[in-house]
C-alpha cells in the first residue's frame, strides 16, 4: 500500500519581526522589506484576494499605472523564485494573485485570531483561560515592526488592540479565580504594551496588594509616576494617587509560602530576567533584519544589567556573530573615546583606505608606528573634520555584511563625545545589521547628559529599547540564593537573605558567597530575626561609590535621615535639622534625583536600599554620630508629642545611642508598659531587657 510522504510545511511569523521555516528548517531568502511586506499582505488578505491593478497601487502609489504593474511582476517573480515550492502556495493568473488556502502553512496571525474566537464562543471557565493564554503566547510583539509600508498600519493597529483586550480579559479572570500571581505577570505586560496607561498600573498594584506584596505596589506607581513626568510632563492621576496612598496605608500581610527550590549549582544561569531576554532577542532579530538599534538596561548598582548584556554577548558568540566590548570608568574622567578605541582594538581593522586610517590613528597611534606611509592626523578644529573622523571610525566598525553586536557598559560615565558618535554610527548606515547594547544607572544620568538627548532622538526614530530591571522577587531571591549556595536553603534563612537584601541581585550573590547568618530566627507571627554580618567590600564599594556623588548639602541631610532610620517623616527630619525649608527640600530634591532616597506617600521618604542607610552610618564619626541621635530623639519627643507612647522605643533606642542613659532608661519603661497593654509580651520583655541594663550601667558603684 502507498503512502503519501507528508507535504513540507511553511510555518510564518509576523507578530514581532519576520520569519519563515520551511520543513522546520529556516528560511532566509525572503530578504528584503518590499518581499516581506507583499508575502504578509497577500497572507493577511488570503480570504479576500486583491486585484493587480490594487497590488500595484498600495505598492507604489506614486507611480503611473503601467510602471507599478511592472514592479509589481517583478517583485512577483522574485517572490517565486525565492519562496520554495512557491505555486503550492502562491495562484498566480493574469488578474489576480492570492495565497492558496489549502496549502500546507501555520500563521501565526491566524493562530492568534483563533484562540481569540475560541476564547469568545465557549461558556466554559477553563478553555476560555486556555484560549486566552494561547493567544498571548503567540503575540510575540507588534506585526512587522520593521515595516512602515501605510497598508501595515491598520492591521498592526488592529491586531495590537485584540492583544490588549485578551490581555485584560485574561488577567480578570485570573483575577476573579483568586490566581493573583498568574494575573500579575499577565498585569506586567498590559504594563509594558502600554507604559503611559495608568489604568494599567492600577491593576497591577491592585493584584500586588491581594498577594501582600506593597513594596511591589508602590515601585509600580513609582515607575508609573516617572514615566508620566518623563514622557508627558503630568503627574499621576487622582484615582492612581489615592490607590497609592492608601497602599501605604495598608498593614503589610504576611509573606506567601516559600517556592519550591530552583536547580542547585548553577549560579551563573539568569534567575528571573525572562522578559529582559525576550526583548533583548527580539532588538537583535529586528537588528540582524538590517534595522540599526540601540538596547539601553538601566537600573541600581547590582541589579544585573552588566550580567544580562554580558549574557547576550556570550550568546551571539556561540552563534558566530562578531561582538565587542568596552567599559566606561569613573576615574578616567573625560577619557573621550575610550571606549570606541576598546571597540577598534578587539578584532583587525577592516581594508581602509589611508585617508580613513589616519584618521583612526587618532585612536590608535600604534597605527602610525605600524605604517610609516600613513599621514600624521591633524588636530580638529572644523565641524567637517569632526565629520570625517567619524564616518572613519563607523567605516572601521560596520565591516562586511556579517551582523555584529557591541556592548558598552556604564554609560553614566561616558564621554559626550563617544555618545555623540554612537548617535552618529546608528545613522551611518540605515541598513545595517548591527545592535549597539549599553548599560547605565540612572541616578548618574540627568537632564544635560549627552545620553538623555540621544535617547529622546533614538526614541523618535524607533531606533531605541529600553529595558529597566527591577531588583528580584522573593521566589527570584531564592533560586539566585541557591543557585549560588549550589543547596537548598530553609525558608527562615531565605526570608533573612530576602530581607536583608531587597532582591538586589549583588548583594544576594555577595552575601552567600561570604558568609550566610549563623542565627535565623523565626517567630510565630512569621517575622524572621537575623543577626546581620558586615557588609561584604564589593557591596560597600558600590554604595560608598554612590554616596560620594552626592552634593554636600544632600549628604548631610542624608546622614541624618539613615540617623533616623529606614522610614522617615519630612517633619521630623526638619525638626531634627538645622537648615531652613527652602534647603531642606532642596537637598531631599536632590536625594530623589539620584535614587537614594524614594517618596512614600504625602510626606514620608524611604531609602531606596537599606545598605545605603548601613553605608552611611557607618562612615560616620562617633562624636557626629552622637550629636545626630541625640537630635532625632528630641525631634520625635516634639514631633509626637501627643502620642509618644507610639515612638517611645524608637526614642529610647536613639537615646541610648546618643549616649544619654537617663533618658533612654525612661523611654524603654515607658514603652515596655505600652506593649504589656497591647498584650505584645515579646516585645515588653525586650524593652524592660534593656531598660535594667541602663539601671546597672546608673547604679553607682557599692
Amino acid at each position: 500500500m502507498n503512502h503519501e510522504a507528508p507535504q513540507p510545511m511553511l510555518h510564518i511569523e509576523l507578530l514581532g519581526g519576520f520569519r519563515l521555516l520551511y520543513a522546520d528548517e529556516p528560511l532566509t531568502t525572503v530578504d528584503t522589506p518590499r518581499l516581506q511586506s507583499l508575502l504578509a499582505y497577500l497572507l493577511l488578505h488570503r480570504e479576500t484576494p486583491p486585484s493587480r491593478h490594487r497590488l500595484a497601487f498600495l505598492f507604489w502609489p506614486d507611480s503611473p499605472e503601467d510602471q507599478a504593474l511592472t514592479n509589481l511582476r517583478n517583485l512577483l517573480y522574485r517572490l517565486r523564485h525565492t519562496l520554495p515550492e512557491a505555486d503550492r502556495f502562491l495562484y498566480v493568473d493574469r488578474r489576480t494573485l492570492r495565497w492558496r488556502e489549502t496549502a500546507p502553512f501555520e500563521l501565526d496571525v491566524a493562530e492568534f485570531e483563533e484562540a481569540l474566537s475560541r476564547a469568545d464562543d465557549t461558556n466554559d471557565t477553563a478553555e476560555e483561560r486556555s484560549a486566552l493564554e494561547r493567544a498571548v503566547a503567540l503575540y510575540e510583539g507588534d506585526l512587522l515592526p520593521g515595516l512602515y509600508e501605510d497598508w501595515i498600519i491598520p492591521e498592526r493597529r488592529r491586531l495590537r488592540q485584540a492583544f490588549e483586550r485578551a490581555l485584560e480579559r485574561l488577567t480578570r479572570l485570573l483575577e476573579n479565580q483568586h490566581d493573583y500571581r498568574a494575573a500579575i505577570e499577565y498585569a506586567r505586560r498590559l504594563v509594558r504594551h502600554d507604559s503611559l496607561r495608568e489604568a494599567s498600573y492600577r491593576r497591577l498594584m491592585r493584584l500586588q496588594a491581594l498577594i501582600g506584596d506593597r513594596a511591589g505596589a508602590l515601585r509600580t506607581y513609582h515607575r508609573c509616576a516617572t514615566l508620566l513626568e518623563q514622557e508627558l510632563d503630568v503627574e499621576p492621576s487622582p484615582a492612581t494617587r489615592e490607590m497609592y496612598e492608601r497602599l501605604l496605608a495598608v498593614e503589610e500581610t504576611p509573606l506567601l509560602p516559600r517556592s519550591r527550590p530552583g536547580r542547585a549549582g548553577a549560579a551563573s544561569r539568569l534567575v528571573a530576567r525572562q522578559d529582559a531576554w525576550a526583548e533583548l532577542r527580539h532588538a537583535w532579530r529586528r537588528a540582524a533584519a538590517g534595522q540599526p538599534h540601540l538596547v539601553l538596561i538601566s537600573g541600581e548598582a547590582g541589579v544585573g544589567k552588566t550580567r544580562l548584556a554580558e549574557e547576550l554577548v556570550q550568546w551571539a558568540s556561540r552563534q558566530g556573530i562578531a561582538t565587542a566590548t568596552a567599559r566606561c570608568y569613573a576615574a578616567e574622567g573625560e577619557l573621550s573615546y575610550a571606549p570606541v578605541a576598546a571597540w577598534l582594538r578587539a578584532r583587525p581593522l577592516p581594508p581602509l583606505e589611508p585617508v580613513w586610517r589616519s584618521e583612526i590613528a587618532r585612536l590608535l597611534p600604534e597605527l602610525l608606528t605600524e605604517e610609516p606611509d600613513l599621514s600624521q592626523p591633524g588636530p580638529i578644529t572644523e565641524p567637517w573634520q569632526r565629520r570625517r573622523f567619524f564616518e572613519a571610525l563607523s567605516r572601521a566598525l560596520l565591516q562586511g555584511e556579517r551582523p555584529q553586536l557591541l556592548f558598552i557598559d556604564a554609560l553614566q560615565w561616558c564621554d559626550r563625545g563617544t555618545i555623540e558618535w554612537l548617535h552618529h554610527l546608528l545613522r551611518y548606515d540605515p541598513r545595517a545589521r548591527l545592535l549597539v547594547v549599553g548599560t547605565y544607572r540612572p541616578d548618574g544620568v540627568g537632564e544635560d547628559h549627552p545620553l538623555s538627548s540621544m535617547m529622546h532622538a533614538l526614541r523618535q526614530d524607533d531606533q531605541l529599547t529600553e529595558i529597566e530591571l527591577a531588583p528580584l522577587d522573593k521566589r527570584a531571591t531564592e533560586s539566585l540564593a541557591e543557585n549560588v549556595a549550589g543547596r537548598e536553603l530553609p525558608s527562615s534563612l531565605v526570608n533573612c537573605l530576602y530581607r536583608e537584601t531587597e532582591g538586589n541581585p549583588l548583594f544576594i550573590v555577595e552575601t552567600v558567597r561570604g558568609e550566610l547568618p549563623d542565627e535565623v530566627h523565626e517567630l510565630p507571627s512569621g517575622d524572621v530575626i537575623c543577626v546581620p554580618r558586615p557588609l561584604p567590600s564589593r557591596m560597600r564599594d558600590a554604595l560608598a561609590a554612590r554616596i560620594s556623588q552626592l552634593p554636600p548639602l544632600s549628604r548631610s541631610l542624608a546622614e541624618l535621615a539613615a540617623t533616623i532610620g529606614r522610614e522617615f517623616t519630612f517633619d521630623v527630619l526638619q525638626e531634627a535639622s538645622d537648615a531652613g525649608e527652602d534647603r531642606l527640600v532642596r537637598g531631599l530634591d536632590e536625594l530623589w534625583q539620584h535614587r537614594i532616597i524614594r517618596e512614600q506617600g504625602q510626606d514620608a521618604y524611604d531609602f531606596s536600599h537599606d545598605k545605603l542607610r548601613e553605608v552611611l552610618v557607618a562612615n560616620l564619626s562617633e562624636a557626629r554620630r552622637r550629636l545626630l541621635h541625640r537630635r532625632v530623639a528630641a525631634a520625635l519627643e516634639h514631633v509626637y508629642a501627643n502620642d509618644l507612647d507610639s515612638v517611645a522605643a524608637r526614642i529610647a533606642a536613639h537615646y541610648e545611642r546618643a549616649d544619654e542613659p537617663q533618658e533612654a532608661l525612661a523611654y524603654y519603661q515607658r514603652a515596655a508598659e505600652k506593649a504589656r497593654e497591647m498584650h505584645a509580651q515579646d516585645e515588653a520583655a525586650r524593652y524592660s531587657q534593656r531598660a535594667r541594663a541602663l539601671e546597672e550601667d546608673l547604679a553607682p558603684e557599692s
